[in-house]
């Protein structure tokens, strides 16, 4: 088989169009923010929409990594429950074992990175289907969060730690400015480096990538890992915003953390995502949840909105698309498809 030339496109780097429907998700968050300042004014409020970016981080971190998974077509149960992990362990070492803040963020930062490396195995070495194999893991990093403290929350996390991650630069938050270079990074390993453009390939159509000599199967193992260290990121920020770790600190933001992804136009089918659309779904699920707050809605009805949200915005990108699964159209290669070698020729990628 003719090597593919894969070219990273470093160097010719251009503003990329900006589509209709990343448009309309633009749109709709300006929308969504003008409602919620003309229904109470202090929503606009300056100190007000810094707690609406502060309290999207989490879900923004947690949504890139989710990001990359969806758009090779699989997706990771188990975000949240890394993020308690990572959490749970950084903190236990620093309070009972006198690790370093630094070194506490770099443990952090691995162990989030191999619990995402194990998704990886799981979906391509055991060929267990992403569902099943991220919510079996997501009980089982649930689990070992309660037995490293015997289901107790870690508290007296030390204040440099806290101050760290807790900090302003420029009157900005540490925490939207360590999203923002989250951001930045994870779109130009997207959308400028030859990883991300065979993550694209790979969500497209497994078999044409394969084909093509694009190793599916580290692409996926490579995403996965990508995902869990960026869930380990969030877990430590989320330490940090509460001075604690709990067991289950992080579970509630992994429907979050999907919806944001999905809100800003990634495909579950795989194949398409945005970085940006992404940060502002976050952003968007961050000022409902504001605005709820200051027009004095039960919590609970957060839930709902968040629900109702998802389903329009998946909607409206169906029928942008002309509601393609309505049409009968094929999204995915035939699962049982084989590629067909001729004499003496030898496929050098990985099977999906």
């Amino acid at each position: 088989m003719t090597e593919p030339n894969h070219t990273s496109t470093w160097g010719r780097v251009k503003l990329p169009a900006v589509s209709a429907q990343a448009l309309g998700i633009y749109a709709a968050a300006v929308a969504i923010f003008v409602l919620l300042g003309a229904l109470n004014s202090d929503f606009l409020a300056l100190s007000n929409l810094r707690d609406v970016a502060v309290s999207a981080c989490i879900n923004a971190i947690i949504g890139l990594g989710v990001t990359f998974v969806i758009i090779t077509g699989g997706i990771d149960l188990s975000v949240g429950s890394i993020a308690s992990f990572v959490g749970i362990v950084s903190a236990y070492l620093m309070v009972n074992h006198g690790v370093t803040p630094l070194l506490g963020l770099l443990i952090g930062l691995v162990v989030g990175g191999a619990c995402g490396l194990v998704n990886g195995v799981l979906v391509t070495a055991l060929k267990l289907p992403p569902f099943i194999a991220t919510l079996g893991t997501m009980s089982v990093f649930q689990g070992c969060a309660y037995v490293v403290t015997n289901g107790n929350p870690v508290y007296n996390v030390p204040s440099s730690f806290v101050y760290l991650l807790n900090s302003y630069v420029g009157g900005v938050p540490i925490a939207v400015v360590l999203v923002l270079i989250l951001g930045i990074v994870a779109w130009l390993l997207l959308r400028r480096t030859l990883f991300g453009e065979n993550v694209i390939a790979v969500g497209g159509s497994q078999e044409t990538a394969w084909l093509s000599g694009i190793h599916v199967n580290r692409i996926k193992l490579g995403v996965y890992g990508l995902s869990g260290a960026l869930a380990g990121v969030a877990g430590l920020v989320l330490v940090a915003r509460i001075n604690a770790a709990q067991p289950e600190g992080g579970s509630p933001y992994l429907l979050t953390a999907i919806a944001a992804a999905v809100i800003g136009g990634a495909n579950l089918m795989g194949g398409e995502g945005r970085i940006a659309g992404t940060l502002v779904g976050a952003l968007i699920l961050g000022a409902l949840t504001n605005g709820l707050v200051l027009l004095n809605v039960p919590s609970f009805y957060e839930q709902i909105v968040t629900g109702a949200v998802v389903l329009v915005a998946v909607a409206l990108d169906q029928g942008a698309k002309g509601w393609p699964v309505l049409r009968g159209r094929r999204t995915e290669p035939p699962v049982d498809a084989k590629p067909q070698k001729t004499a003496g020729e030898t496929v050098g990628a990985d099977a999906p």
